[in-house]
């Protein structure tokens, strides 16, 4: 009868100890799952975070560009050849930023073509490849009407454009 008790309680003991080890390592399996899953989606969320940044700095990157292009058009075409009026330094100042935009434009329109949608690449593309004025047989405020016409309405349109690009993000 003893040896009946004993084969009893070591077979619930040894049922009670399988019983518990399956339950731990049940939650071990589902804590890892979670785990897995969760870094996972972690690593999911910050590249969306990061390629919504990069979207975002590259259209202000163009923006940015084409307003200073806008500005030293706007001043160039009003001056109908009788100097802009402003001062040699101011000038040079207006002359630098708009360089400085001119390369920022065309770097980002190449770099931000990964980045931004594609109707905003056809505007700067459409920008980039119109035909324009001869700087050196026109009139120079002529020229710089058309250019500053061009850029405006592609900055117009640029926005719009990214406007609805970052209102999916």
């Amino acid at each position: 009868m003893e040896s009946i008790l004993i084969a009893i309680i070591s077979s619930i003991s040894s049922v009670s100890l399988i019983a518990l080890l399956i339950f731990l390592c049940r939650n071990w399996l589902l804590e890892r799952l979670k785990a897995s899953v969760k870094h996972e989606y972690d690593l999911r969320l910050e590249s969306y975070k990061s390629q919504i940044t990069k979207c975002e700095k590259a259209y202000e990157e163009i923006i940015v560009a084409l307003y200073d292009m806008i500005k030293y058009f706007r001043v160039h075409k009003e001056d109908y050849g009788q100097g802009t009026g402003l001062s040699d330094e101011r000038a040079r100042e207006l002359l630098k930023k708009y360089i400085g935009a001119s390369s920022s434009l065309s770097k980002a329109t190449d770099i931000g073509s990964f980045y931004i949608s594609q109707d905003s690449v056809d505007i700067l593309q459409n920008l980039k490849s119109r035909e324009m004025l001869d700087y050196y047989n026109e009139p120079k405020f002529e020229f710089y009407e058309q250019e500053y016409q061009e850029h405006d309405k592609a900055l117009t349109k640029l926005l719009a454009s990214a406007k609805k690009d970052l209102k999916r993000t």
